[in-house]
């Protein structure tokens, strides 16, 4: 059973307003005041710091945070298997790693189980808060996630190239990573796993998007793809994601002087969920 003050500090934290977060709940502001203050008692931490003028939490606020969305998203899967009710398997995927990398895994396996089951694509950024809320189960990401919060396993390692039309002038040739300038670049959204990639590594190097002729910010890698094939543009993608337009001869990869990135691809699930161990029977399972 979860205790009354964890479900009012998450929605303090939500609200960031002990005033709209007492509205909420039906209580008054004292009240939940009382509540964050026996908190922080018990764990002898201080969570908000009332010090500035604005909400803030602190460091260990934000882990208590995840600590209780996490407890109450677990009491109400306990509480489903009570009632014998079968939960739905909500599995969350970014857009690269659903359309190119796992449907020919997942598809079997998916049928076979007896649960209903819901498949979530979005950026990772956007997994990353759903698996925290306990919107989605578990998920296949790029990029960046906290590895003391959540559990994971590798799916693949794959390469992170250049891509433009067959017919762009700098096809075929070694060009270094300046040239490309000259020339529009379509890009994920922000919070993209494949955004994150290209912007960590401009970050380690000279290089900036703001030098790009022109930034086109694109949520459809099909679109991507095809507008590719009719513009000068380049684009960053994962090799899998263009295999079968480069063995077309539509697009090609541009080589850039050392330029040479691999990266992960994970399946992850919150260490604290009370069924990781079925996750992790479910990646092995999908994965041999």
């Amino acid at each position: 059973m979860i205790d009354d003050k964890m479900r009012t500090f998450i929605k303090v934290v939500e609200y960031q307003s002990y005033t709209q977060a007492a509205k909420h709940l039906h209580i008054t502001q004292p009240a939940v005041t009382q509540h964050i203050k026996a908190l922080e008692e018990h764990y002898q931490q201080k969570f908000i710091d009332s010090t500035h003028k604005s909400f803030r939490l602190t460091k260990m606020g934000e882990l208590l945070y995840h600590y209780a969305k996490t407890q109450i998203h677990n009491e109400n899967l306990f509480q489903e298997q009570l009632q014998a009710v079968q939960p739905s398997l909500v599995i969350g995927s970014t857009l690269s790693i659903a359309d190119y990398y796992i449907p020919h895994i997942i598809a079997t396996k998916i049928i076979q189980n007896s649960h209903p089951c819901e498949i979530v694509v979005a950026n990772t950024q956007t997994l990353i808060h759903k698996l925290i809320n306990g919107e989605v189960e578990c998920a296949f990401v790029e990029g960046q996630f906290d590895t003391e919060l959540f559990d994971y396993h590798l799916l693949k390692k794959e390469r992170f190239i250049a891509v433009a039309s067959i017919h762009h002038p700098l096809a075929h040739q070694n060009i270094s990573f300046e040239q490309l300038y000259d020339y529009p670049l379509f890009i994920r959204e922000k919070g993209s796993g494949t955004r994150d990639i290209l912007e960590n590594y401009l970050h380690q190097t000279i290089y900036s998007l703001s030098r790009f002729s022109q930034l086109v910010e694109i949520g459809s890698l099909s679109m991507i793809k095809t507008m590719l094939m009719d513009t000068q543009a380049i684009t960053f993608v994962y090799a899998g994601v263009v295999e079968q337009e480069i063995k077309n001869k539509q697009l090609v990869e541009l080589h850039i002087q050392n330029f040479d990135i691999t990266r992960p691809m994970h399946f992850i699930y919150l260490q604290s969920h009370i069924h990781k161990k079925y996750y992790q029977e479910l990646f092995n399972t999908m994965t041999k």
